[in-house]
C-alpha cells in the first residue's frame, strides 16, 4: 500500500508536467491526476489516523454455563 508521502510526490510530479504540456488535453489529464493524488494523499492519512486512534478489541473470557457448555 502506498503512502501519504508517496501520492504527494506524484501530484507534485504533477504539477511539474503540467507546466510543461503542450496541449490543452495533456493539461486537462494531468490537473485530473494532480486532484486525484492530493484526494488519495488525504484519504490514506486520514486512514492512518483513524486506526492509530482505534482503541484494542477486548477479549472476552468465556463463562461456563450450568449445563457444561462454553458460550
Amino acid at each position: 500500500m502506498s503512502t501519504a508521502a508517496d501520492y504527494e510526490a506524484q501530484a507534485a510530479e504533477a504539477l511539474v508536467q503540467l507546466g510543461e504540456a503542450k496541449t490543452e488535453a495533456e493539461r486537462a489529464r494531468l490537473r485530473r491526476a494532480h486532484g486525484v493524488y492530493k484526494k488519495l494523499a488525504a484519504n490514506v492519512s486520514e486512514a492512518a489516523a483513524r486506526v492509530a486512534a482505534r482503541t484494542p478489541p477486548v477479549k472476552k473470557a468465556h463463562k461456563k454455563t450450568a449445563t457444561g457448555l462454553f458460550k
